[in-house]
């Protein structure tokens, strides 16, 4: 920790947690301190608490949700301090991740169910995970602690249900680690987050000036990263910069042409994630996306990955939703105008924190197949709406209002099984994957014939023009040759 403290400094709110305090972490108090210290601190103002090393959140209050190192300190402190006009009211207030809540978008208007509902773990459902992980991925009978518990769980069904049902908020960043394989490739590594950090580190690269400008852009209405000052700046602008390094393929080619979606893309996840878990986990957790639970090319100059998911899935809603197929064809509405940033930000810019939580729980356990789920269980949501509008502009903006309308996210997931003769598997994604890179291949190929024999057609067509030319001039030259000849004779005949 000594030598982590010396590279990231003594800043209070880098993020940054180093291997022996990773395997130190007991499972019962995975994120949050013990409740019982919670509850013997006196209230200094609604929602937050007063601790030896600074002012913390109370279970559903501002902030409450984030991983300790992430809470703003001033913002804290300025919500502790008394108005001085007791009747006036804050025009914003904050959500438990920090986002920015306008006063009228408060649960009392009920225009948004979600702010009405706490988000507080629930006791019972975290002593059943903890029971389990207990007695199924314990390698020793003693206290458990996250080093004793599986690098890379193995995959049941008791565990797909649980993970269904949703997985703990205090136990996410631990078990994101190691349903993904995110632990597992960070152990595994042979170079540290901190060195990468350190060669990723020089401000003159293309790729930092672009993460730089993107920094504000990214989250700018959450508390953590509205700032340059804000708690998660520094973090993404590491997170961001070690990606970029590790992987250059990721991003554009600046002479290409085409816009940047590097930093808007990876950005939102990375962003999403460093609200959750420590810095250095937020990266191995990025990687893993990048690397082994997305395609290939996903985030490449030419997007041919994700290109190629949303052909896969216009397939899907042809074979499973029919009725928004016809209306998609009858309007001739590009989908991937639309879809293609929910996949690129897996949900992380369109759908509420509470929602994404559940949808992350799934991708981690399940990888990217959850993406077409979660995109054909809201299509299926929205299907009745869009048999009775009009018009391709109301159809076009109903379907990109349909992330953001999700308020149940049990009603998400019973929407995709209650789709007609559905049985989509990882297996059957791959294949489709495959044929669509085959179709593309098969197109391109032929593109390329054309253009090869049009080529040699254009250059027939200029030999022959070239042939006629030099006989035109041939004939000319002859001409002229017999008018002199002609002269020749006509003055010898004078």
């Amino acid at each position: 920790m000594d030598i982590a403290k010396s590279f990231f400094g003594n800043r209070p709110h880098e993020g940054y947690s180093g291997k022996e305090d990773f395997n130190s972490q007991h499972v019962e108090t995975a994120v949050s301190d013990d409740e019982a210290d919670l509850a013997g601190l006196g209230e200094i103002s609604e929602g937050i608490s007063i601790m030896s090393d600074g002012l913390t959140p109370s279970p559903g209050g501002p902030f409450s949700a984030l991983t300790p190192s992430m809470w703003p300190q001033d913002i804290l402190s300025k919500l502790c301090q008394q108005p001085e006009d007791p009747n006036s009211q804050p025009e914003y207030r904050f959500d438990e991740f920090g986002f920015r809540v306008e006063e009228e978008d408060g649960p009392e208007q009920s225009s948004n169910k979600l702010l009405g509902i706490p988000f507080v773990e629930d006791p019972q459902h975290r002593l059943q995970w903890v029971a389990h992980l207990e007695f199924s991925h314990n390698k020793e009978v003693c206290d458990l602690t996250w080093d004793k518990v599986d690098v890379r769980l193995p995959r049941t069904e008791k565990l797909r249900s649980m993970v269904h049902a949703g997985i703990p908020h205090s136990l996410r960043p631990q078990m994101w680690l190691r349903l993904s394989g995110g632990l597992q490739k960070k152990l595994s590594s042979e170079m540290s987050y901190k060195d990468i950090v350190k060669m990723s580190s020089n401000d003159a690269l293309m790729t930092s000036k672009q993460i730089e400008k993107d920094l504000l852009r990214t989250m700018p209405g959450n508390a953590c990263f509205s700032h340059l000052t804000s708690t998660g700046i520094p973090r993404l602008r590491r997170v961001l910069r070690g990606l970029a390094w590790l992987y250059p393929d990721i991003g554009p080619n600046p002479s290409s042409g085409v816009p940047c979606r590097y930093c808007q893309g990876t950005g939102m996840i990375a962003a999403s994630l460093l609200l959750l878990m420590e810095e250095e986990d937020a990266f191995w957790m990025m990687s893993t996306i990048v690397e082994d639970l997305l395609p290939a090319s996903y985030y490449s100059s030419t997007l041919i990955g994700i290109q190629a998911d949303q052909r896969v899935l216009r397939t899907l809603i042809a074979s499973y939703l029919p009725d928004v197929d016809h209306a998609l064809k009858e309007h001739d509405i590009e989908l991937s105008l639309i879809t293609l940033h929910w996949f690129l930000t897996l949900f992380a810019s369109v759908v509420h924190m509470k929602i994404l939580l559940r949808v992350w729980d799934l991708f981690f356990f399940d990888g990217s197949l959850v993406l077409f789920q979660t995109t054909l269980g809201m299509l299926k949501i929205k299907e009745p709406d869009l048999k009775v509008l009009e018009n391709s502009a109301q159809i076009f903006n109903a379907l990109s209002d349909i992330p953001g309308d999700v308020e149940d996210v049990e009603c998400l997931f019973e929407s995709v099984g209650g789709i007609k003769n559905v049985k989509f598997t990882s297996g059957m994604l791959h294949a489709a994957r495959r044929a669509s890179s085959k179709r593309r291949e098969a197109i391109e190929e032929m593109k390329k014939k054309e253009s090869e024999e049009a080529n040699r057609s254009k250059t027939t067509l200029e030999t022959v023009n070239k042939l006629e030319a030099k006989k035109r001039k041939l004939l000319q030259q002859a001409e002229e040759e017999a008018s002199a000849l002609q002269t020749e004779i006509d003055l010898e005949k004078k």
